[in-house]
Formats: C-alpha cells, structure tokens, sequence
C-alpha cells in the first residue's frame, strides 16, 4: 500500500497521457475489496443551452415552454443511477433501529461506491449529477448524522478540491478519499466570530523555498477529531514584512501527519453524536508547497464561495428529517385520545398534519426544481433558487418539527426519545449550517440587483417626479411593468385559476419593489427587515411556481395520488397569494404603521439600559 501510494505522488510515468499507467496505480492505491465492481453509470444528457433561471423568468415574465416544464429523469442514466442506489437504500433500511457501529456502517457504504460518488469519472469516480446527490444526500439523511458526514467530510471538500486543486492533487488525494484512508474536512470559522473574515487569525508564512508555516487554530471543524485532511484557509503573510494584504488568503490542504496539529475543545453536538466538532490547532505546522491549492494569496474567491448562502447541500437532510418525523408522528397521533374523542379527528389536528405534509411537499417540489434546472442547463446560474430552497427547507423543517411537538405534548420527552432528536437535528440546520439573515440578504439583493439592471431609468423618473411629469401621468395610466406569463397555456387546464393567482402574487411582488426603490432609493439594502419581507415573497412565489409544475406533470402522467396533489398544489397556491398580499401590505404602510419603527425605538432604550426595561405589572409607585 505504502510502494503504491509513493509511486503515486512521486513516480514521473504517471502522466495524463499514461491513462493505462495512471489507472493501474490508482487501483492499487485504493485497494478495492475482494468482491469490488466497478461502476459505471450511462453518461450525462447533454445540457441545454444557457438561460435564465427560471425564477428570474418568471417575475420579468420572459417565460416559454421550458420553464413550466418541471425536469425529469428520462434518460437511460436513470435506470443505472437507481440500479446502484437499490443496494444502498436496502442497506439504510438495515440499519433502521438497530445499533450499527460508525466505522461499520461507513465501511459497508464505501464498499457499496457511496464515497466515489462526487468524483469525477477522470479519477474514477461517479460524477453524480445535482439531481442524483439530492436524491443519495436524502436517503443517507435516514441517519441525520450520516448526512452530515456525507456533505460536511465528502462533499464540500471534495468540490473545492475538484474545482480548484490541480491534477497532482487530486490524483493523490481522491484514491485515499475512496478507500477511506484520508476522511477531509474544511476549517474556516475562529473562536467566536465565525464566518467574518476580517478576523481569521490564522495565517502562513513561506518557511523555505518548498515548505510554509502554518499557525493558529479554528474552531467548530466538524468530524475534526476523525480527520485526517484539514482544507485551511489561512492569511497569507509576507515573510519580509510579517504582514498580509487584505483580502490575502491562501488554502493549505494540511495533512494530520504532518505534525504539530492537535485537536482539543471536542464537543459532541445536540442530534449529531457521530460527529462532533473540534478546534483544530496549528503550531508552526511545515505544509509542503505542493498543498498549497491555487496561488499562494488568491484563495479569497474560493473563501467567499464556499461562504455563499446556498451552498450547504442541506435541503436533502431536511426533507429526510422531517419525512421520517412525519412518518413516525402519524401512527402516534392516531392511538391518542382526548376527551375520550379520537385525537386524530380533531380538525385542528388534521390542520397542523396538514401544514406539516404540504410544507414537506413543497420542500420536495423546490429542491428537486433546482436541481434539475442545474443539471438541465450549461452554466445555469440558480444561485438565487438554491438561496432560497435551503432557507425554506431548513426553516420549514424546524418549523413543521415544533408543530409536531405541540400535538404529541409530554410524550415527546417521555415515550420516545427519537422525537426530541429530530427537533435538534432540525435545529442544526438553521444554526450550524446556515445563517438565516445572510442568506435572506443574499437572495434579496441579487434580486433587487437582478432587477435594477432593468428598472433604473423607470425609477429615477418616478423619483424624480417633476422633472418628469408626463412620464409619470402615463405610467400610472398604462402600468408599464405589468407581468404576463400566462401560466395556464403551459400548466394543465385544471390550475388555471391557480395560475392566475401565482401571476397576481408576482405583480404585487414587483408593486411592493417598486415602492422600496422609490422611497429608498439604493440605501434599500441597509433596511434589513424590507430585505427579509423580499426574499419571504420570492421563497412565495418560487414555492407556488414549484407545486403547480409539479403536480401539473404529476396529475398529466397519471401518477399515484395525483389528485390529490393537483388539489394540494391549488389550494396551496391560494394560502401563498394572502401570504404575498399581507407582505406587501406590511411594505406598503412604510415603517411608521408597520411596527418597524416602533420595534426599534423599543430597542434603542432596551440597549440603552443593555437589558429588559420594563416595569413589572405588580410594580407600585405610591
């Protein structure tokens, strides 16, 4: 093993033009057991042509047969991806309610070709597609941990190493990944301020011609305790002047036996015992220059890439937590009485299981819309639909979780256990995993950005009323920026109404921006509560846009249930629309009628006194 992976790294025959040389080398470096087969999956449809996502289509109204056409798995492709899922999924289900060990269980799914998946075919990987990883990332997610270990130890780092490291990098990394002698992990955050980057601490400065020196430490480094491949952003110091350039940063990939790494502060997380977080210590670490990913200095693009909201692949693990939560939560509800009544039969128990199953609906029918319009088309850009479909689901799974919790009551803590873990797991997602403000300010400035683009000169002149008053006379009579998709030409006949109100829902949405542009002008992004009121009208709109494609395909191809997912979808439609209508109400009464103002004078005095300032009701003052 040792002679392989030597020659591996060192030996000059494994050029890119040896594929002969270079294959039997990898295959001996990853040692696949006895009873290993290779995989080989039929290749990716050829994508389309680039274009607009679809979200942005539909609020300009630039729609076409495309975009109400929700994507599907037609190619031969299919029946390979889930020939190969089939053993994987038995194997899941396997382990369901029985004490499986971490090792054995990661070892089993590595022999099944779990840990190829995100490797590209070039290095003898699977090269799944968007669509395909949703899919393993949910199944895998029956062990909320598991799911985590997938993206957090393989995934995430896997990705950057793909796109950014070079070809000797991965040739000598991604054989020991797949064999599972080297697990990966990524280490960004630093004590307590998290993602800022204005305070990484962490830096490396050149040793010698070949070698740097890495030192400081990051803390919540997930699985870091069973790593062995650190990814470390670090700044990048000058060794002459002991001093980095702002926005100098370099990425190491820092091997644990290279010395002088420790790991301390473990914490076994709420819901996510099998991994837990660590800080990860560098004390004059020698990292060899050939770890150094990119230039040494220009790592800052990949930093803010990876710290993009949107990018966490969690939408999966919410789907699979609360799909298993709902399934559990059913049978229970039904053996429950109050008031010697069937608790089932309650119709506020039939609403709070109903919000539940349509959230989680809706959470299928966004995520698996991305991902498929990523997968559909070359170099689409979808950041703002993948934005949007993590907020949602992780919110959405929390959400629905403490729904549940109410209706259960003390059994939730007395009978079984499982439903407290899931409440933590959902936790997770909207803590560990992402920030809820980033990311609701992400997805509504690239809108409002997106939008600009196209508005600028109608909104100079609305603000701008008397320099052009016939402009503005005119507008109001012909309403220029009036949205017209006609939904119902490309969706079933049966949601024509349904459509109507998904294109009343968009309108408003463009009413109530036009609004912030005109009284805000550009300092709109510093009203972070108008921001939070955007993105919660686009996550609307996307999410009636998802279930009417959805179930219009669904209900067109006669598949199970499909009636009752054309009246979900509809119904749906009209709960999103009087969510929309009350958003934009709350931005058309401006901050001094729709409590904004009134919250935050509240808090400037709570600040003042820096606690809760108000008198008790018992208080006397005579």
């Amino acid at each position: 093993m040792m002679l392989s992976q030597k020659l591996l790294q060192n030996s000059k025959i494994l050029s890119p033009k040896s594929n002969y040389t270079l294959k039997r080398y990898l295959n001996e470096a990853t040692k696949p057991p006895s009873n290993y087969q290779e995989t080989k999956f039929q290749p990716l449809p050829e994508q389309k042509p680039e274009r607009i996502s679809f979200l942005r289509a539909l609020i300009t109204g630039k729609v076409d047969d495309d975009v109400f056409m929700y994507p599907e798995q037609i190619s031969p492709r299919y029946e390979d991806y889930f020939n190969w899922i089939k053993p994987i999924e038995s194997y899941i289900l396997h382990c369901t309610n029985k004490n499986v060990a971490k090792n054995e269980m990661l070892n089993h799914l590595r022999e099944l070709g779990v840990f190829q998946t995100h490797i590209g075919e070039k290095y003898f990987g699977l090269s799944l597609s968007k669509t395909e990883s949703l899919k393993l990332v949910e199944l895998l997610s029956n062990f909320p941990w598991l799911g985590t270990y997938m993206i957090k130890n393989h995934i995430l780092p896997i990705n950057i190493i793909d796109k950014y490291g070079s070809d000797s990098q991965k040739l000598e990394y991604f054989p020991k990944i797949m064999s599972g002698d080297i697990i990966p992990t990524i280490c960004v955050h630093e004590g307590d301020y998290g993602t800022n980057i204005n305070n990484i601490e962490t830096y490396a400065m050149q040793d010698t011609k070949d070698s740097w020196l890495l030192n400081g430490e990051k803390s919540f480094v997930v699985n870091g305790i069973n790593s062995n491949l650190f990814l470390v952003f670090a700044k990048h110091i000058s060794y002459n002047t002991s001093k980095s350039k702002p926005g100098s940063f370099s990425l190491f990939l820092v091997e644990k036996d290279f010395g002088d790494v420790s790991c301390t502060n473990v914490y076994d997380t709420i819901g996510r015992h099998e991994t837990p977080t660590c800080t990860i210590s560098f004390k004059d670490t020698i990292v060899p220059n050939k770890n150094i990913i990119g230039t040494p200095g220009n790592a800052l693009e990949i930093l803010m890439q990876y710290l993009k909201p949107g990018r966490q692949n969690i939408s999966g693990q919410a789907i699979s937590i609360l799909r298993n939560f709902l399934n559990q939560l059913i049978p229970d509800i039904i053996q429950m009485r109050h008031f010697d009544r069937d608790f089932y039969k309650f119709d506020i128990v039939k609403r709070i299981l109903g919000e539940i199953s349509f959230s989680l609906y809706t959470m299928e029918s966004m995520a698996y819309l991305t991902s498929g319009m990523i997968d559909d088309y070359k170099n689409m850009n979808a950041d703002l639909e993948e934005v949007i479909t993590e907020i949602y689901c992780a919110n959405s799974c929390l959400k629905c979780i403490q729904l549940g919790l109410q209706l259960v009551g003390a059994r939730s803590y007395m009978k079984n256990q499982s439903y407290i873990e899931a409440f933590h797991d959902a936790m997770a997602l909207t803590t560990i995993d992402i920030n809820n403000l980033d990311g609701n300010l992400y997805a509504a400035a690239s809108i409002l950005q997106f939008l600009g683009q196209t508005m600028h000169e109608h909104i100079y002149k609305k603000r701008n009323s008397f320099q052009f008053p016939v402009y503005n006379m005119l507008d109001k009579i012909f309403d220029t920026y009036v949205v017209k998709i006609n939904a119902r030409e490309y969706l079933h006949p049966s949601f024509k109404f349904a459509a109507a109100y998904m294109e009343d829902a968009i309108n408003r949405f463009k009413d109530a921006i036009l609004i912030l542009f005109e009284e805000e002008g550009t300092n709109i992004t510093e009203r972070f509560t108008d921001m939070q009121r955007i993105t919660n009208m686009l996550t609307e709109i996307y999410g009636m846009f998802a279930n009417l494609t959805r179930a219009s395909r669904s209900y067109c191809i006669g598949t199970r249930n499909s009636d009752l997912e054309k009246d979900l979808a509809i119904k749906m439609t009209f709960v999103s629309h009087i969510k929309v209508c009350a958003i934009q109400s709350q931005i058309n009464n401006t901050p001094a009628f729709n409590g904004d103002k009134l919250y935050s004078d509240a808090m400037d005095l709570v600040y003042e006194k820096r606690k809760y300032s108000f008198a008790h009701p018992l208080t006397r003052t005579f």
